[in-house]
């Protein structure tokens, strides 16, 4: 299972490690969620999160946050994944708090109200709880309208060439805006370049995950590459508003 960090350059800090379940059949986690038959598949996600957390203890991540990625449908149709979440945590001597449980909005939730309960019992019991990819799929603004999250990272499909677009420089100043008003966290996932995280930096986000500063390792921690904001000057002069 690979393991990305999630961090502050600026402050040089690791915020997190997201542990990545892979989908192909011979991935060592050997779920492949993705393989499986749709009455299967929210019982293989939810079941992968034993294997993450497993990981996390052999790593020795100490007191670092980790992040899990669950299908939002999961905590419905798996009427026990709030407990069996809990008790994987424990029994990995791991502590609830340090626990972030990310879900994508590229998937229909049809009964939200069941939804919306199984996050109230995660966020009571300490975990914290984060959209993925936002932006990338339909119902972002309005799953954020219906519950908010500790944190929310913006989707790459929005950061890629930011610094170049001035669309997606509005978007993302937009929901930077409405997410502070809300207090919850932002972070950039896939920054890839220099360019991309000076701009989203400026933007006032201050968490990143991309190959700018570290790739996924498997089964590992990888090491982070802090970037030197001195060895930017050229991109720290460069006019962001002149976008095309």
């Amino acid at each position: 299972m690979p393991f990305h960090p999630i961090v502050d350059p600026l402050s040089r800090r690791i915020i997190a490690f997201e542990a990545i379940v892979q989908k192909n059949e011979d991935s060592p986690s050997a779920i492949a969620v993705g393989q499986r038959k749709d009455g299967e598949i929210y019982t293989a996600d939810l079941k992968s999160k034993a294997l993450a957390f497993t990981m996390a203890h052999a790593l020795e991540l100490g007191d670092k946050m980790i992040s899990i990625n669950l299908l939002p449908m999961t905590l419905v149709n798996e009427p026990d994944a709030v407990s069996f979440l809990l008790n994987e945590i424990k029994a990995n001597a791991l502590v609830p708090e340090q626990i972030i449980v990310e879900f994508t909005e590229s998937e229909v939730i049809s009964r939200f109200d069941e939804f919306a309960e199984a996050i109230k019992s995660l966020k009571a019991a300490g975990i914290s709880v984060a959209i993925d990819h936002f932006g990338a799929g339909f119902a972002g603004l309005l799953l954020l309208s219906r519950f908010q999250p500790d944190r929310i990272k913006i989707s790459q499909e929005l950061i890629t060439n930011v610094h170049k677009s001035g669309p997606r420089q509005a978007i993302i100043q937009a929901i930077i805006k409405c997410c502070t008003s809300l207090e919850i966290q932002v972070s950039a996932m896939g920054v890839a370049t220099p360019e991309e995280w000076m701009w989203l930096e400026s933007a006032g986000i201050e968490m990143f995950q991309g190959d700018l500063f570290a790739k996924a390792k498997l089964n590992g921690i990888p090491s982070i590459a802090w970037p030197e904001k001195n060895n930017f000057q050229h991109i720290l002069s460069h006019d962001f508003s002149k976008s095309s």
